[in-house]
């Protein structure tokens, strides 16, 4: 049943800031207030050039028109890369559940091209509930190492690597929106998905025009059914 109450929940939303428009300025205001692990950013974002499981290029430009939802992990991680890659599983099944679904990327970058090879990606989203519709898994490749390191420090990371194969980096949920600018950091695994997608929902009609009279109501109401 809660199931069933999200996905209602996210085509109201899609649909009313659609018609309406979302002032997006205002969500910020909010989340701001209210989610703890919310951070407000409005610059352009890191440009990278990587590659998928099969060897093609993948540009972040290639991704204008959709949201970006991108994070960082590597695979032979033992604690918290498991239990943000299951975040972000969540936050996808809720996204493709709604009409966001095309309008949004999903994006993992491994920190370690060099363990995590091209047989090892692939595995990788159906072992943790990934659709590969909206969602790939990029490397820079065994020839390029240091790029990834480069990329992680660009996008705010700490990133410190220990012997036998650990290392210490930050655990962030990046969203960038349609025009290729990033627009947040969810911290940690203790955020609401729920804020992660109403957050995205308005940058998926962002686009779509100028914000128009404010509705603050509407987030709420959509906070209180989730």
């Amino acid at each position: 049943m809660k199931s069933v109450v999200l996905v209602c929940c996210l085509y109201f939303a899609f649909a009313v800031s659609s018609a309406q428009g979302h002032s997006l300025e205002s969500l910020e205001k909010q989340l701001g207030s209210t989610e703890k692990y919310f951070q407000s950013i409005d610059k352009k974002a890191p440009e990278f050039s990587l590659q998928d499981a099969d060897g093609n290029t993948v540009r972040l430009s290639d991704m204008r028109g959709k949201v970006v939802v991108l994070n960082f992990v590597y695979t032979s991680c033992p604690d918290v890369c498991p239990l943000h890659s299951e975040r972000i599983s969540e936050i996808q099944g809720m996204i493709n559940s709604s009409p966001m679904r095309d309008l949004v990327q999903f994006v993992t970058i491994t920190t370690d091209p060099k363990t995590d090879t091209p047989e090892i990606m692939r595995e990788f989203g159906a072992i943790n509930g990934l659709d590969p519709q909206n969602w790939m898994f990029l490397t820079s490749g065994q020839d390029r190492l240091e790029d990834t390191r480069a990329l992680v420090e660009q996008f705010g990371h700490k990133f410190s690597p220990e012997g036998d194969g650990y290392q210490v980096h930050s655990v962030v949920t990046h969203i960038i929106d349609r025009e290729g600018r990033w627009r947040a950091n969810f911290h940690g695994l203790k955020f609401q998905p729920t804020n992660l997608v109403v957050f995205v929902n308005a940058l998926t009609n962002a686009a779509h025009g100028p914000d128009h009279a404010e509705e603050p109501n509407l987030w709420q109401k959509l906070k209180n059914l989730f």
